[in-house]
C-alpha cells in the first residue's frame, strides 16, 4: 500500500442506509493511518453523529438534489473527514456544545461523540452558502511503510 494520501468523496442523501458506506470508508482510512481499533470505531461514531446532525440543516431535500458531501482523507499522521452542505449556516459542533450547561451536563449528540472518542480537532467554516465541518483525528503510530 502506498504512503500517498487517499481521498474518498461521498455524496449523501438523508438516508441512514448510507451509514454502512460511511463507516466502511472512515474505517479504511483509519486503518491506513495506523489508528487503533478503538480509535477507528470512535471516529466512525463521531462522523455518523455529525451526519445525523447535519441532515436537518441542509437545503434541497424536496427536489432530490445531493444533500451532504463527505470527503475522507487519510494522511500519514491523521484522518480528516470534511462534511459539507448548503443550507442553514449553523455549526453542528461548537464551543457551546462542548461546555454543556451550568449543572455540568455535557452537550448531547456530536459533542458527546467527540468527547468520548477524543477527536483531536474540529474546524468549521462557511462561505457562499456552503458550510463545511472537518473532524480531524491524529493517528496513534502513523502509517507504516508498505502497510
Amino acid at each position: 500500500m502506498s504512503n500517498e494520501p487517499a481521498h474518498t468523496e461521498l455524496i449523501l442523501h438523508e438516508d441512514t442506509r448510507f451509514f454502512g458506506a460511511i463507516a466502511a470508508v472512515v474505517q479504511h482510512a483509519s486503518q491506513r493511518c495506523g489508528l487503533s481499533e478503538a480509535g477507528q470505531q470512535g471516529l466512525t461514531s463521531a462522523v455518523e453523529e455529525a451526519c445525523r446532525e447535519t441532515f436537518p440543516l441542509m437545503e434541497g431535500k424536496a427536489n432530490g438534489e445531493p444533500t451532504v458531501r463527505m470527503i475522507v482523507s487519510d494522511y500519514p499522521d491523521r484522518v480528516e473527514v470534511a462534511i459539507e452542505h448548503t443550507g442553514e449556516a449553523l455549526p453542528t459542533a461548537g464551543l457551546d456544545t462542548f461546555i454543556g450547561d451550568a449543572a455540568g451536563d455535557p452537550g448531547a449528540g456530536l459533542s458527546r461523540a467527540l468527547q468520548m472518542t477524543k477527536v483531536d480537532r474540529v474546524q468549521y467554516a462557511t462561505s457562499g452558502g456552503l458550510s463545511r465541518m472537518t473532524l480531524i483525528k491524529y493517528c496513534d503510530g502513523g502509517r507504516k511503510a508498505n502497510a
